[in-house]
């Protein structure tokens, strides 16, 4: 088999967790309960932090921008520049990706509601009272409203998108002597050669 039809969907699977993963806010995860007149304020902030009218619009530029960068990282890659080359084996991965795309965008869509009661907990829980009036107050100047509205863009910055291309190609570049390492932990494991993925 050769090795791009191993490499292609082999990057694709690797990234797209990468990708989605490096959004996360890194923060400890809790089960705790909050009390309910701070849940109730920090559903408001969320509320006014992710504007109902704005939502759509701001998951389209996050995940554009998510989306480019990953995309820019895997066709990077030599193995899958080379593949890229073949004008149908071009059409049908760009048709994938955009697929992905388009999935992953309307999935968080729906999942929007889920997410706010989510953040609105993990507000409840961070902040108190006082505070979440403050970070209330703040959002509902034409500052707060100005950042509620750019931040999702802040992720296609050119500093930013360098940084996570940089990091995706490190990333990538490690991927050879995992590969290498996955098969011979296989043949000890079964006791019996595996076939390696030729260049």
């Amino acid at each position: 088999m050769r090795h791009w039809k191993f490499a292609l969907p082999a990057a694709v699977l690797i990234a797209f967790p990468v990708a989605v993963h490096a959004q996360g806010t890194g923060g400890t995860a809790s089960s705790a309960e909050v009390e309910s007149d701070r849940l109730a304020a920090a559903t408001q902030l969320v509320s006014l932090m992710l504007p109902a009218t704005q939502r759509d619009a701001m998951v389209d530029q996050m995940m554009q921008s998510i989306m480019s960068t990953m995309i820019a990282s895997i066709k990077g890659q030599p193995e899958i520049a080379s593949a890229l080359e073949q004008p149908k084996v071009e059409a049908v991965f760009n048709r994938f990706l955009d697929r992905q795309r388009q999935l992953a965008s309307d999935q968080l869509k729906a999942e929007m509601p889920g997410m706010l009661t989510a953040m609105s907990r993990a507000y409840a829980r961070r902040f108190t009272s006082p505070q979440l009036a403050e970070l209330h107050a703040f959002f509902d100047t034409p500052t707060g409203q100005l950042y509620a509205r750019e931040s999702s863009g802040i992720l296609s910055d050119p500093d930013i998108v360098e940084w996570q291309r940089n990091l995706m190609t490190k990333s990538f570049a490690r991927y050879p002597d995992e590969i290498k390492a996955l098969v011979n932990e296989l043949e000890h494991a079964l006791a019996e050669p595996v076939e390696e993925p030729k260049a």
